[in-house]
This record gives structure tokens, sequence and C-alpha cells, in this order.
């Protein structure tokens, strides 16, 4: 990199999010990391200290209609933002006739409509920059997607759903934005030991199984340094859409 990059990176709390969030410090980016847990946001802060580039966080819930205006006005003195990572979302155990109709709508609130809204904002963000600039930068949006989302799961559908619908828009803003240098990917994770499945109330026992059937399972750092791969490639390659699994997973 020839300049220092600046990165927001959503859902960064947790998870992949933080691991992400982690990943671009240690490599010498400045990151605006949000998330809805202001403890480990300090924790964070903490780890991170003495490293190559520098973290500041935001605490706030990605439903909140000015979420993605905050995170970019919070990284205004370091320069204009470069990168957005879209990491934060919640999962739903169950199928079509078995999952909690009352979390329905929760769930399509944060992994669609909060996604939609950030990808709008980030996506005008980043094409106003270009404008300015002539596009003589690549910039980057990348979001976290999962194999869900593109292969139909009977037993966990609700969710899936959402990561579908999110998929589709990941790839019509590319279409729309690419033509300014700036590259909109996705990465779609198979298994991932992060603590998601506790989180949304998932059967253990049945992750249990999953472990032993398809482990090791991934990390959040293995997507980490997937999201870091795509964001460094040379400004006129882009890998827009990424599929990783743990290699015993069929499916």
């Amino acid at each position: 990199m020839t300049e220092q990059r600046v990165a927001v990176v959503s859902g960064a709390s947790s998870g992949i999010g933080r691991a992400v969030a982690a990943h671009f410090v240690r490599r010498g980016i400045r990151v605006v990391a949000a998330g809805r847990n202001v403890d480990e946001l300090a924790k964070l802060v903490d780890e991170l200290s003495g490293e190559p580039g520098e973290v500041r966080t935001v605490c706030a819930d990605v439903t909140e209609p000015d979420h993605p205006e905050r995170l970019l006005a919070a990284a205004e003195d370091w320069g204009p933002v470069s990168i957005v990572v879209l990491s934060a979302g919640q999962g739903l155990p169950g199928t079509v006739l078995g999952s909690d109709p009352d979390r329905w709508r929760e769930l399509v609130e944060v992994n669609y409509l909060a996604v939609l809204h950030q990808l709008r904002a980030s996506g005008a963000y980043l094409r106003a920059r270009a404008e300015a600039d002539g596009g003589r930068q690549v910039r980057d949006i990348v979001v976290i997607g999962s194999t869900v989302g593109r292969q139909v799961s009977a037993a966990n559908p609700v969710y899936g759903s959402t990561k579908f619908a999110v998929h589709s828009l990941v790839e019509a803003l590319r279409q729309e934005v690419c033509v300014h240098n700036v590259r909109v990917s996705l990465i779609e994770p198979g298994f991932v030991r992060s603590g998601f499945q506790e989180a949304a109330g998932y059967d253990m026992t049945w992750f249990e199984k999953v472990i032993q059937e398809n482990g090791p399972l991934l990390t959040p750092d293995d997507v980490a340094e997937t999201v870091g791969f795509v964001v460094d490639r040379p400004a006129h390659v882009h890998l827009d859409d990424i599929r990783l699994r743990p290699t015993r997973q069929r499916v």
C-alpha cells in the first residue's frame, strides 16, 4: 500500500468483525470499529495498542438510522475512508414451520434492511470520493454473507433467506459502482466457530455434531485474512465473490 488506508468495520465487538478490525490494524490500517458491546470494544482497543495501525470505536446498533453516517464521520480527521466492511448480523435457528415468528422482523431489520442502508450510504460516499479524484484510488466495500445464502437449507431457511437477499444487493451495487473503481465484494463463509451460534440460540448439541462431522471449522481469523487479501489486490483486480468452507464441509 502506498498510503495508509482508512476503514470502517461494523459488527466489530465480536466474531468475524472483530477479527477483521484487528487484522487491518495489524497491517497498518486505521480502523473505526463499531459494535454494540462497549466492554468488548474497549478490550479490542487495549489488545491493539502498539500495532502499526490505529483503532477507535463507536458503540452503536446497525439498525439505528444514522449508523453508517456516524461511522464515516468518526474517521473524518484521518482522511477519506476507502474500506467499508459490513459484518454485523444475527442468526435464527429453526425451519419455516419451526422458527420463532416473533423474531422474524428483527432478523430482517438487522440482516437485510440495515445492510441495505449501509450499502446505500457507503456506496454513495465512496462514489462521491471517486468522482472527486477521477477514481484514481481503488475503494472497497466488503460484505460478510454466508454459504446458506447460496445453498438452500431446509434446516435454517429464514436466516438463509436474508443472506440470499443481501447477496443480490451486493452484486447489484457492484454493477452500479464498479466504473468508479469501487469494488463491492461478497465473502461467503461456511461453518465458523465464533460464538455466533450460542448468541443466536442454536442447539449446541446439534452444533457439536456439526463440529465432529465438519471440523476443524473456520475461525474468524480465517475469514479476516480472506478479507485482507481481497482489499489488498491491485486496483485492476477484483475478487468479487469468495466462498470459503471447512475442508470437510460438504454443503
